[in-house]
């Protein structure tokens, strides 16, 4: 397609043109190693490109490399800029409270699922044994008050009550044996047949164990108890060892 420019000096700048394109073309096309191509193009001495390169992809390389160059230093400007806004003394306060009061959220909610057990224990010794050797009513095991004392800063999650009844048949006769469990005057726990001994002379163990978060609702001094009866008029002897379990939660 002829090139339409106006006349300079006798010659147009169009005839100047197609000159200039048609050296060109045959000078470049006269060079048939890479390493004169890319001399010739002014991209160095020639070792940058590969000998099997052909002048298409030299001259393709060419233009990308110059648009390759200019989105790299546009992104790098676009990042930087970003990067600097965050770090702005502006935003900086903000951003650091609104992290402070995330952790603390989450500090708060980890401490209230991670409950520590604790509490007081009390164990009662021989001196509490209790021979029944009637039946028809329920009769005390003995009674003892254990105080409960929680670090500070806990607060009650779930209380448990336990009592641990030695049991002897002292005659060779067959015994059924009832139970109750009382805590702060209250009874928790009431069961017949708890125990049982057949037409002889033996011994047991019977664990009553029950909740009394109702009853044990944080520090204080707490009386549990249990009870028993017999089921025939023998000579049957109880020993009694009482205990609180307090689960609780730090603040």
């Amino acid at each position: 397609m002829p090139l339409n420019y106006p006349a300079v000096g006798g010659a147009s700048v169009g005839d100047i043109a197609e000159q200039v394109w048609e050296y060109t073309t045959r000078k470049v096309t006269s060079l048939s190693d890479p390493t004169d191509i890319i001399k010739f193009l002014g991209k160095g001495t020639g070792t940058e490109v590969p000998s099997n390169k052909s002048l298409y992809d030299l001259l393709a390389l060419d233009r990308w490399d110059v648009r390759l160059a200019a989105a790299r230093a546009a992104l790098i400007d676009q990042i930087t800029a970003l990067r600097m806004a965050e770090l702005d003394p502006a935003n900086m306060p903000g951003g650091i409270d609104t992290l402070l009061t995330r952790l603390s959220a989450i500090r708060a909610g980890n401490l209230d699922t991670l409950p520590n057990m604790g509490g007081e224990l009390s164990y009662v010794a021989d001196e509490s044994q209790a021979t029944l050797n009637t039946t028809g009513s329920d009769q005390s095991l003995g009674s003892r008050n254990i105080t409960v004392t929680l670090p500070p800063g806990a607060s009650r999650v779930t209380a448990i009550a336990l009592a641990i009844v030695h049991v002897a048949n002292r005659t060779p006769n067959a015994q059924n044996i009832d139970f109750n469990l009382k805590v702060a005057g209250t009874t928790i726990f009431s069961q017949d047949n708890v125990m049982s001994f057949a037409a002889a002379e033996g011994s047991g163990v019977a664990t009553l164990c029950q909740d009394c978060t109702t009853q044990v609702t944080g520090d204080g001094t707490f009386s549990i108890e249990a009870e028993a009866r017999i089921s025939a008029a023998q000579n049957v002897t109880f020993t009694a060892e009482y205990l609180i379990f307090v689960q609780y939660k730090m603040s």
